[in-house]
C-alpha cells in the first residue's frame, strides 16, 4: 500500500481524505475541482512549510509545462471552498516564491474529530449499497446504449486559438475561433471553456493535452486557417486530454466564399465528434447562419478580432469592420451587436464622450434585436447604456436579466450585472454575481480585476490588494489591475505605492486621462500640490484634442481642497452625463466633500435606487 493511501487530515471544521478524493466540512462534502483538490493535498501534506511554485507545479502537473496562472486560479478556488473569516490566512502567499498552509493540521484516522469519524463509519454500509446499485444501473445503461453512442464522448471542451497561415489572416483565424466557441456554447450540449481562458494558450507550440488539463476540460480543439487568393483551407482536430491522442480530425477545403458555411459545419462536426446529442432547437441554433455574404462575414470576424484588443485604436478598427459588414449585409444582426459592443466600450473607457458613444451603442443594439431577438449580447449592451448613460436603473436591470435568460453561461453579462448591482446599492448580490462570472471564466483578467474592484468599493482594502496582486501574478503588466491597485493603495495612505501603480498603468495606456486624473488626485492628497497642478494642466491640454471626463478634473480639485472648483466640474460632469457619476455614492475619494450640502443635492439628481447597506 502506498504510504499516503491511509492518510486523512483534520483542520478546523474540515477533513481531507486524499484516497477518497474528498474534502468534508462538518461531515458534508465540499465540491472542489480535480486540480484544486491536488493542490490542496500537496499544501496540507506539507503544512507549515513553504512550497515553491515550481515544486507545486511539478507535484500537480508532473512532466507537463503549464503557466503559473493555473496555480493561481486553483489557489483562489481552494480559498473560496474553505471560505470563512477564520480561514482567510490558512494559505499564505509568499510573493515570487510560493505558498504555505498555516492551519493546525492533525494527521491520521485517529486524528479525525470524533463526530467526523462517526459519520464516516455510519455512512459506509449505505455508501456501499448505493455504489452497488449505481454500478448495476451503469451496466444496464451501457449495455443498452453501447451500439448507439460514439466511441469518444466529452462533456467539456476548450477551443484553442486557431493558427493562421500568415499574419495577414490572423484576424480571420481569431474571429473564426471566437465564433466556433460561441456556436458550441449556444448548443448548451457541452461545457465550453470561455474565449478569454482558452486564449491564454495562443502559442502554436503549446501542448493541447497540457492546455486541456490546465483548463479542466476533457477535450481540446485545435485548428489552422489558410487563405490564399480565393482558396480556403481549414484543419480542425479534437484531442482527447486523458489519452493525449487525437479523437477526431477533419480538413475543409473550398473557396473564400465558403467561410460562413464552414463555420457552421465545423461546429456541427465538433459536437458530433464529442458525442453530443442535440435537441431540434439546439441543432437549429448551431446551424443558424449569421450571414450568407462571405465578405460581410470576414469583415465581422476581423471586427471581433480588433474589438478583443480593447485599445482605442483597436476599437476604431473594429467599428470600421463592423460597419463594412452591415453595409454588405443590412440584415447582419451579429455585426450590429458588434457595433453596440464597440461603442459601449469606447464610452466606458472614456475614449469618446458619453454623448458620442452610448446613444450610438443603443441604436445598434436595438437594431440587432429587431433582426434577431434571441441574441443575448445586445441586451447586455443595452443594460450597460441604461446604467451608465440613461441612469435608468429599472430598465438596466431588466436588460441584464433578459440577457442572462437568453444565455446564462455568458460570463460578461454576469460581470456587467454585478457592476449594476454594486452601483445600485446591493453589494451582497453584486459580489455573488461577480463570483459567478469568475466561476464561468476563471482566467479572465478583467473579471478577476473586477473582483478587486468590488472589494475596493466595499472598502475591503486588504482583500482588494490581495486579489489585485493575484491578477498581476497572472499577467504582470495588466493595466487595469495596476489602476485599481493604485486606487486601493491611496486609500491605505500608501501614496508612493499608489503612484508607482499608476506609473505602471501609464506605461501600457499612455496619457490616458483616467490615469492622469487618478495620479493628480493622489499627488494632491499626499501634499504634492505642484505635481497635481501639472496633471491638471496635462488634462486641460488633452481636452483640446480628445475627450477628457470632467469627473476626473473634479477629483484633482477635490484633492487640492478646492471645493468650489470640484463642484463646478461635477456639475459639468452631470451635464455631459459622465458614466463615472454612478459611483458617486461609493467612491471614497469624495469623502472630503461628502458632508457639503451640494454633494447630497448632486446625489439626489442622479436618482439612485434606495441604498442597501
Amino acid at each position: 500500500m502506498n504510504a499516503h493511501e491511509a492518510e486523512s487530515y483534520a483542520f478546523g471544521q474540515f477533513v481531507l481524505i486524499p484516497r477518497e478524493r474528498q474534502l468534508r466540512r462538518d461531515g458534508v462534502p465540499v465540491p472542489l475541482a480535480a486540480k484544486a483538490f491536488d493542490v490542496l493535498v500537496a499544501l496540507v501534506r506539507n503544512h507549515g512549510r513553504l512550497l515553491s511554485k515550481e515544486a507545486l507545479l511539478q507535484e500537480v502537473w508532473p512532466g507537463v509545462i503549464v503557466e503559473e496562472v493555473n496555480l493561481t486560479v486553483n489557489i483562489s478556488a481552494i480559498r473560496k471552498a474553505l471560505g470563512g473569516d477564520e480561514t482567510d490566512n490558512w494559505i499564505e502567499t509568499v510573493p515570487r516564491h510560493g505558498y504555505r498552509f498555516r492551519a493546525d493540521v492533525n494527521q491520521g484516522v485517529a486524528a479525525l474529530p470524533e463526530k467526523h469519524a462517526r459519520m464516516l463509519i455510519r455512512a459506509w454500509p449505505a455508501r456501499m449499497a448505493i455504489l452497488a446499485a449505481v454500478a448495476g444501473l451503469a451496466v444496464v445503461v451501457l449495455w443498452r446504449t453501447a451500439l448507439h453512442r460514439p466511441s469518444a464522448e466529452f462533456a467539456s471542451v476548450a477551443v484553442l486559438p486557431f493558427a493562421a497561415d500568415s499574419g495577414a489572416n490572423e484576424d480571420v483565424a481569431d474571429g473564426f475561433t471566437e465564433e466556433t466557441i460561441n456556436r458550441l456554447a449556444a448548443a448548451k450540449a457541452v461545457r465550453v471553456a470561455p474565449r478569454t481562458s482558452a486564449s491564454r494558450f495562443r502559442d502554436s507550440a503549446v501542448d493541447p493535452q497540457a492546455a486541456g488539463r490546465a483548463l479542466g476540460v476533457e477535450a481540446v480543439v485545435t485548428g489552422r486557417v489558410a487563405l490564399r487568393d480565393d482558396a480556403l483551407d481549414i484543419q480542425v482536430d479534437l484531442v482527447d486530454v486523458a489519452r493525449g491522442a487525437q479523437a477526431w480530425g477533419e480538413r475543409y477545403h473550398g473557396r473564400a466564399s465558403d467561410l460562413p458555411h464552414f463555420q457552421t459545419r465545423v461546429a456541427q462536426d465538433l459536437l458530433r465528434a464529442a458525442g453530443a446529442a442535440l435537441t431540434q432547437d439546439q441543432a437549429r441554433q448551431v446551424a443558424k447562419s449569421l450571414t450568407e455574404n462571405a465578405d460581410a462575414y470576414r469583415a465581422y470576424l476581423k471586427g471581433r478580432f480588433y474589438w478583443n484588443l480593447r485599445t482605442e485604436e483597436g476599437l476604431g478598427k473594429a467599428i470600421q469592420e463592423f460597419e463594412r459588414a452591415v453595409l454588405l449585409d443590412h440584415g447582419f444582426a451579429a455585426a450590429y451587436s458588434g457595433l453596440a459592443d464597440a461603442f459601449t466600450t469606447l464610452g466606458f473607457l472614456s475614449y469618446r464622450s458619453p454623448a458620442a458613444s452610448f446613444p450610438v451603442a443603443k441604436r445598434h443594439a436595438r437594431r440587432a434585436l429587431e433582426l434577431d431577438p434571441s441574441l443575448a449580447e445586445p441586451h447586455a449592451s443595452l443594460g450597460y447604456v441604461k446604467l451608465y448613460y440613461d441612469w435608468d436603473w429599472k430598465g438596466a436591470e431588466a436588460e441584464f436579466k433578459r440577457a442572462l435568460e437568453l444565455n446564462p453561461a455568458y460570463p460578461v453579462t454576469h460581470q456587467w450585472y454585478s457592476v449594476f448591482l454594486l452601483a445600485a446599492g446591493r453589494p451582497d448580490e453584486a459580489f455573488k454575481e461577480i463570483l459567478l462570472a469568475q466561476e464561468r471564466d476563471p482566467l479572465s483578467l478583467p473579471i478577476n480585476t473586477d473582483v478587486g474592484f468590488h472589494h475596493y468599493y466595499n472598502r475591503r482594502y486588504d482583500a482588494a490588494v490581495k486579489q489585485l496582486i493575484a491578477v498581476l501574478e497572472m499577467k504582470s503588466d495588466f493595466p487595469l489591475a495596476h489602476l485599481w491597485l493604485g486606487r486601493t493603495y491611496q486609500e491605505l495612505k500608501q501614496y508612493p505605492r499608489s503612484l508607482d501603480e499608476y506609473r505602471q498603468a501609464g506605461e501600457k495606456l499612455g496619457d490616458w486621462p483616467v490615469v492622469v486624473a487618478a495620479r493628480g488626485y493622489v499627488s494632491a492628497a499626499s501634499g504634492r500640490s505642484s505635481e497635481a497642478l501639472q496633471d491638471l494642466a496635462s488634462l486641460e491640454k488633452q481636452a483640446h484634442t480628445r475627450f477628457v471626463t470632467s469627473y476626473g478634473i473634479a477629483l484633482v480639485h477635490a484633492g487640492l481642497g478646492d471645493k468650489d472648483a470640484a463642484f463646478a466640474w461635477l456639475d459639468k460632469a452631470f451635464s455631459e452625463r459622465s458614466h463615472w457619476l454612478v459611483w458617486l455614492r461609493l467612491d471614497p475619494r469624495w469623502d472630503s466633500i461628502r458632508s457639503d450640502p451640494r454633494f447630497e443635492q448632486l446625489v439626489a439628481r442622479m436618482g439612485f435606487p434606495k441604498f442597501v447597506q
